[in-house]
């Protein structure tokens, strides 16, 4: 559950099982259904970030992470807003809350070892690295495929939009020669440091902070549960007439 204080209205995201409530006072309870993402969706995530986990094991450079890297947009909630903030964030998936406390620990043991190491060490960091992160998406079962799992940074214009209207849409674009892309549409919910989901995407961050496709960044003061509320199979198709 996230408390918002906007313009003097407390604004709330409630889960409860597969609905999320949007609770403004004063105002009608908004009630949204929670959807799992399409399989087609699923498994183009499940097949690219195996080629990106083959890619860093090999230590093959990455320009850029499609996969990892889609299009939030948001808006103010002002009544003058007409144009939407666009930005590229780190979106991934967290597991299931009955394994949650499992892959919390399996990965922050791997960047513990990691600081272990000296820093010259660097096959045994990618080793340890590639490991950690395949073992959760070798699971698929394990991951809720309802929810996204986002950091927060800088705490700019996507953070000031969701806590006065919590709402985003997401747009994954893939490479060539098919484009894969999706929009899927969410209710936000804005969590604190010390949750589990958190807890595991920062870790997951941690895993890969050095690599090419990442600007390097060591804060995040919150981060975001995206709740799907539904999608768009935005995929290009060949037209010939």
């Amino acid at each position: 559950m996230t408390d918002v204080q906007a313009h003097g209205a407390t604004r709330r995201v409630e889960i409860a099982g597969d609905i999320a409530r949007y609770v403004e006072a004063g105002s009608a309870t908004r009630e949204f259904p929670i959807r799992e993402l399409p399989e087609q969706f699923i498994q183009w995530q499940l097949d690219y970030k195996r080629r990106i986990y083959d890619a860093i094991s090999k230590d093959e450079y990455i320009a850029f992470n499609a996969g990892h890297l889609p299009v939030v947009g948001t808006l103010s909630g002002e009544d003058q807003a007409v144009f939407p903030n666009l930005a590229n964030k780190g979106v991934g998936f967290t597991p299931k809350d009955e394994h949650i406390e499992h892959y919390v620990t399996l990965v922050e043991d791997a960047v513990e070892q990691i600081q272990a190491l000296p820093p010259h060490a660097v096959d045994q960091t990618r080793e340890l690295r590639v490991r950690a992160a395949r073992e959760f998406y070798a699971h698929p079962e394990h991951i809720d495929w309802r929810r996204l799992g986002l950091l927060e940074i800088f705490e700019g214009e996507t953070y000031r939009n969701l806590m006065r209207r919590p709402f985003a849409s997401v747009l994954w674009t893939g490479n060539s020669p098919v484009f894969v892309s999706y929009q899927v549409d969410c209710v936000v919910e804005i969590i604190a440091t010390d949750h589990p989901r958190y807890r595991f995407s920062w870790a997951m961050r941690r895993l890969f902070e050095y690599e090419p496709f990442h600007v390097v960044q060591t804060m995040f003061p919150y981060a975001y549960t995206f709740w799907v509320t539904g999608w768009h199979d935005k995929t290009p198709k060949r037209r010939y007439k």
